[in-house]
This record gives C-alpha cells, sequence and structure tokens, in this order.
C-alpha cells in the first residue's frame, strides 16, 4: 500500500511540473531570472559603489557621475568622465571620484575587473578613486597613500601584499601614471567586504 501511494504522489508531482512547463511554453515564454547587471561604457570609467561607502573630496575632490545605473542590489554603478590629467594631482581642476580612508571602512574590500579582490594593510591606508580613458580604454584606478611605503592592499586569495604606495611613486617621486601596474584596476568597492561578481561592472 505504501509502494502504490509513492507512485501516485510521483504521478501527480510529474503531471503538475509538465502543465507549468506547458503552460509556460504554449505562449514561448520561459521565466529566467536575471543577473542584476550594469552594462560597459567604452568611454566612461565606471565603478560599483556599495551604499555603505561615503566618499570624501578632501585633497583631490570628488565628482559627480556623468551616468549611474541602479540596477544592482545594495548600490550603484557610476560612470565618470575621463580625468584630463593621467596622473594623481591635487591642483585645480580636482578630478578624483573621491577618497576613503580605511579607519572610516573598517571592512573595505576593492574587487578588480579580473575578480580578484583586496584588502588593506592596515587602518593607515588611504585611498582615492581616478577615473581615466586612454587609447580607447576607461576604467577606475586606485591611488594608495599610507603612512609607510610598504602599506597598501593584499590579495584576498593568497594573502599575499599585491598593491603599495610606494610603488605607485616614480624614482623622481612625482605619482606613476594611472596605467601602472602599481594601481589597482577597480570594478567595485565596499566598506562591509567584498562584492558578489554578479554586481561587477565594466570599464574595459
Amino acid at each position: 500500500m505504501l509502494t502504490l501511494n509513492i507512485i501516485l504522489l510521483f504521478l501527480c508531482v510529474t503531471t503538475y511540473g509538465l502543465a507549468r512547463v506547458s503552460m509556460s511554453t504554449s505562449n514561448f515564454v520561459i521565466p529566467v531570472e536575471a543577473k542584476p547587471y550594469c552594462p560597459g561604457s567604452s568611454d566612461k570609467a565606471s565603478i560599483f559603489i556599495a551604499n555603505n561607502v561615503q566618499l570624501q573630496s578632501k585633497f583631490y575632490g570628488a565628482v559627480s557621475p556623468a551616468n549611474t545605473c541602479t540596477t544592482c542590489p545594495n548600490g550603484k554603478a557610476n560612470y565618470y568622465d575621463s580625468a584630463a590629467e593621467d596622473e594623481p594631482h591635487g591642483t585645480p581642476p580636482l578630478e578624483a571620484i573621491g577618497s576613503i580612508a580605511a579607519v572610516n571602512c573598517t571592512n573595505m574590500c576593492i574587487c578588480d575587473t579580473a575578480g580578484d579582490c583586496y584588502t588593506p594593510t592596515g587602518y593607515d591606508v588611504v585611498i582615492t578613486f581616478w577615473p581615466y580613458c586612454s587609447d580607447g580604454k576607461c576604467g577606475t584606478y586606485v591611488q594608495i597613500r599610507a603612512n609607510s611605503d610598504s602599506s597598501g592592499f593584499v590579495s584576498t586569495t593568497t594573502g599575499s601584499l599585491t598593491f603599495t604606495a610606494g610603488a605607485q611613486v616614480a624614482p623622481n617621486y612625482d605619482f606613476k601614471p594611472f596605467t601602472d601596474p602599481s594601481y589597482i584596476y577597480a570594478a567595485t568597492v565596499s566598506c562591509e567586504g567584498c562584492v558578489a561578481s554578479s554586481c561587477r561592472t565594466t570599464s574595459s
């Protein structure tokens, strides 16, 4: 008797499932949940900024985004016009996206466009985001300042020190250009851990 009841239950579930598929396919529509996504841009630098992040304008300014995408949850993707200069500068025009001090962003995480993520070495780290386009490639680059040249960001995957404040300074004490590999090519930033890849954007 128990075996018969199990068989009948299986037949009912199967019939219900087939009926649902039939109803969906009869109108040639099969619902698929879309992943949160904000498109890339060939002429704007973009970055996903979590709602818990507060950008500051001290030293380098904080320009307004040219466009904003709010498709992803818990934050927004901002799109910025390129800075005119190719390295950090504190003279007008101030062209930075804004700055964040690790002491005010206690679980800071930055993920790059390749999907790798990084956390600061300590609370003395201060970062500034810069939008820059060159040779048809636009991106958001991370300037690092700290009390020590060896301070910066470590990889969340390997735990190794990957980006440092000192590496961004040339022998003549000028900042290296944004396209130098000493800058993180950022896709997301959050003060509450690393942002899920489904909300990652896009400059490329």
